[in-house]
């Protein structure tokens, strides 16, 4: 253990010669990394909805939707003993049941997964869909998924986007990249879908949206069950070491293409170190933050030499890394987080284990003391190429404040950062002067301090368009944003798993002070004191050094 401890310690202490003082010849308008907060959706041929016209789309070429095979071959795939715990039998026997009467229904042995979805959610089969977890849903939907044909990819279409942000937080990462390749060439991308149970669904989608912004597009066939199979050298058995290590079925059968590629990488023990040298950029996906740290962080928590190669990369300004959600959060080297909601982390405290799966408490699959909402977290941190503070995202829309505030105060690390949906910040790791693009806004919590039942701090909050510095102790300075646009969504009140701080604090950038919410058994004080400054911008209020508080207050028994 003391010798993991001082491998991580020493991979951070690597990654911290970025704050050191910048020369004259340094530029400090470079950016090393690119952090969104997750959101960042875009008009393709699988997700429609995000288009603002859809004529576009050739459901004969493109890939449009995930079909499902529904014949008894399939159905009796899905269903066996050999793949269900014997603990779930009955459930195993009703899962059956209800995807006959779903077949019988259909009268249709291939429908679209919509179509599925919509049935399995009828009345008679509701309850049943409700007391499965995501891992047992995932499990069906595996093993009767048809093969997704070589000829139908899926297709964004940026020019079509309902969110502008979304393509501009992409836009502003192939320029980065840019940067690096300099004017004469394109910028050469490879992303990562390591933190995917499925590493092979998101390779359209990424391909697609980096092509579109000028970058020659590739993918990095790296994730835990690869370095797990070359470790074990079982290359030829990679879908079996997925079943193990990712949860996921047939990926051999479904994405063959993908698949032999990824088998073939696996054997060339060179293939990523090559593909790193030629890299400007690196992107990592959204998904589990969990399993992009074991893809690059041994078990022992020693770095790997792949991780190694990538942070000498950037501090020698070779290639620049960008990341969404569970991208953004895992690039810490203080304390990472990895799963819990607002409420369970005021009560219960932070917990230093690996995350639950979803829905763990229908399949009984929570490890011990550990529950579905429970904060997990790392407390050797991720890998390690932010050195700055804690990494949340998703962060306003989901109420994660108390969290990340439980988490800064119960491992005593000084600056604590939230990323909102559809919105970035950009840092240069050697001054720590960051940018904030994209459509909503980031959160800072300096201090935090905590009691069994409350959590309380200092906090920052600034919106796109403004910039500032940060050191690893908090923020040094800000410049405000000036913007006029303004969040197109309801004001709620709800600060446990909704934008209700954010939408309470407007009235901050007013005459008053101070504002308390109740939401369900917990309490929210937020207020500006003679030191703070508020500024509004598209609506919402900025503000700097305000004070927060979150308690649990159960009403008494009686």
């Amino acid at each position: 253990m003391v010798k993991s401890l001082f491998s991580l310690l020493s991979l951070a202490a690597l990654s911290s010669v970025f704050s050191a003082p910048l020369s004259a010849a340094d530029d400090d308008t470079y950016r090393h990394l690119l952090l969104a907060g997750g959101g960042l959706e875009a008009c393709s041929s699988f997700a429609s909805d995000n288009c603002d016209d859809v004529d576009w789309i050739d459901k004969d070429t493109m890939r449009t939707d995930r079909y499902l095979n529904l014949s008894k071959k399939f159905r009796s795939k899905a269903t066996a003993e050999s793949v269900w715990p014997t603990y779930r039998e009955e459930t195993r026997k009703k899962v059956a049941d209800a995807l006959e009467l779903i077949h019988e229904r259909l009268k249709e042995d291939v429908v679209p997964e919509r179509v599925f979805l919509r049935e399995f959610t009828r009345r008679a089969t509701q309850q049943l869909y409700n007391a499965l977890s995501d891992a047992e849903w995932n499990r069906i939907i595996d093993l009767i998924e048809l093969p997704v044909p070589d000829s139908a990819r899926e297709v964004v279409n940026l020019d079509e986007n309902l969110k502008g942000e979304s393509k501009a937080i992409f836009q502003r990462f192939v320029e980065m990249a840019q940067s690096v390749a300099g004017d004469e060439q394109k910028p050469t991308i490879y992303f990562l879908t390591s933190a995917s149970r499925n590493p092979y669904d998101a390779i359209d989608f990424y391909s697609s949206v980096l092509e579109q912004l000028g970058a020659e597009a590739r993918w990095l066939p790296l994730d835990s069950a690869l370095v797990k199979a070359q470790r074990e050298g079982r290359c030829d058995e990679l879908a079996k070491v997925q079943q193990e290590q990712l949860g996921v079925y047939e990926r051999d059968r479904v994405h063959r293409d993908y698949y032999q590629e990824q088998v073939a990488f696996c054997k060339d023990s060179d293939g990523a170190a090559e593909m790193i040298a030629n890299a400007d950029g690196l992107f990592f996906n959204g998904g589990d933050q969990n399993l992009t740290r074991s893809t690059f962080v041994k078990a022992n928590n020693e770095p790997g030499d792949v991780l190694k190669t990538i942070i000498a990369a950037v501090q020698q300004k070779e290639v620049v890394v960008g990341g969404t959600s569970a991208g953004t959060s895992v690039m810490t080297s203080k304390p990472m987080i990895s799963n819990g909601t607002t409420a369970q982390a005021i009560k219960e405290g932070a917990i230093a284990s690996d995350p639950p799966p979803f829905g763990c408490d229908l399949d009984t699959t929570c490890p011990p003391n550990v529950g579905p909402d429970s904060l997990t977290y790392h407390p050797l941190g991720g890998l390690s190429l932010f050195h700055y503070a804690t990494l949340d995202t998703h962060f306003s829309e989901r109420g994660r404040h108390g969290r990340l505030m439980r988490l800064a105060a119960s491992s005593s690390t000084p600056l604590s950062i939230g990323v909102d949906e559809n919105t970035a910040m950009e840092v240069n790791l050697e001054s720590g002067a960051f940018d904030i693009i994209g459509e909503r806004g980031v959160f800072f919590v300096e201090d935090a301090q905590g009691t069994d039942s409350a959590v309380a701090g200092t906090f920052h909050y600034l919106v796109a368009g403004a910039s500032g510095v940060i050191s690893p102790y908090g923020l040094q300075t800000a410049e405000f944003a000036e913007g006029d646009d303004v969040v197109q969504t309801e004001p709620t009140t709800n600060f446990l798993t909704d934008r209700g701080l954010i939408d309470s604090m407007r009235i901050l950038c007013g005459e008053r002070k101070q504002f308390s919410l109740l939401n369900k058994d917990f309490r929210l004080i937020a207020q500006r004191g003679e030191s703070s400054r508020v500024q509004s911008s598209g609506g919402e209020c900025q503000i700097i050094n305000g004070s927060i508080g979150i308690a649990w207050q159960p009403q008494e028994q009686l």
